[in-house]
């Protein structure tokens, strides 16, 4: 009688640890959701949480950092199980780090890398900012010089977010590449163009710098994301520039739809595309692995990108544009 009782307990308590263990809730906090990228990721995420049986909450923060924090602090309160976060600014980083760390919440850090206070990395799912920025780079400097823009009056224009760290790294390796492969391009007529991260502004503040600089003949540009670029090569078709006065090559792949799906040409050469689902789906696969299994949370998780142009965007178009 007294095994029978204690197997029972044994069998109550391991099912009530089962029960817990499966009773798994993930936030997912970002900072622009209605975005193309984000949507994206989000459901990505989304998908990982249902496949690995847990619940899922998200919130979209909008750039705001109050909210950024109301709103970890609701998760947290409402039970969550682990956080995934896209900061809307990187000085947010160690106080979300630290009222994680206090609640005993794992957090990872996705697209955009964050620090504890004392400088320690949060894990990070996402991209290698400078590499990626370098790919942008090389590529730029391979179209500049397949169409012979040396005897030309060139100027580049790095458009830049000069709030997010991640951004001014992928404008740095574009920047650093482009002039390594073409040594002979004069880096004084690097023009340092700063946006807020929307098309509509870069439309507005790339206008300006072609007003800016009327002995320009041609344009290479390059921005954190497709918006800075696509905005850009807009700003150049409205201001009377021809497609072929301008090379643009973006990152992220979220208006590869708008820049080749009318098939025009457009000085929006091609993108570096990353399929922000597969982030939302790493940083959700590795929490629930840190929570049920006990596995460490690498400290950085890359995505590799791939170019889309106009000459390859069939191949993409069904993931993209639907």
């Amino acid at each position: 009688m007294k095994k029978q009782l204690l197997a029972g307990i044994a069998l109550a308590a391991l099912t009530t640890a089962a029960s817990a263990q499966d009773d798994v809730k993930i936030g997912y906090i970002n900072k622009m959701g209605d975005h193309p990228w984000f949507v994206a990721e989000v459901d990505g995420a989304r998908k990982a949480a249902e496949a690995g049986g847990a619940e899922f909450v998200s919130q979209d923060v909008q750039f705001n950092a109050d909210l950024t924090i109301t709103t970890l602090d609701t998760m947290i309160g409402d039970g969550v199980k682990g956080i995934a976060i896209v900061v809307p600014d990187k000085a947010l980083g160690p106080v979300v780090a630290a009222r994680a760390k206090e609640a005993g919440v794992p957090l990872i850090a996705v697209d955009d890398d964050i620090n504890f206070e004392d400088g320690t990395p949060v894990p990070y799912v996402g991209l290698n900012a400078y590499s990626i920025g370098r790919n942008v780079g090389e590529e730029l400097a391979r179209l500049y010089k397949e169409e012979g823009w040396a005897d030309e009056e060139v100027r580049v224009a790095s458009i830049e977010d000069r709030k997010a760290d991640t951004c001014m790294q992928r404008n740095k390796g574009a920047e650093e590449a482009f002039l390594e492969n073409v040594p002979d391009f004069d880096p004084e007529n690097v023009v340092r163009v700063p946006y807020d991260n929307t098309m509509v502004n870069s439309i507005d503040v790339m206008t300006t710098t072609l007003t800016a600089n009327p002995q320009a003949t041609k344009w290479v540009f390059f921005s954190c994301n497709d918006d800075g670029v696509l905005g850009a090569a807009r700003a150049m078709e409205n201001s009377g520039y021809a497609a072929a006065d301008g090379m643009g090559v973006g990152i992220d792949g979220s208006r590869a739809c708008d820049a080749f799906g009318s098939g025009r040409d457009s000085a929006f050469r091609g993108t570096m595309w990353l399929n922000s689902a597969n982030h939302g789906r790493q940083a959700v696969e590795l929490l629930l692995a840190s929570i049920k299994d006990g596995t460490e949370l690498p400290a950085a998780t890359y995505s590799d990108p791939e170019l889309i142009s106009m000459d390859n965007f069939a191949d993409y178009k069904d993931r993209l544009c639907n």
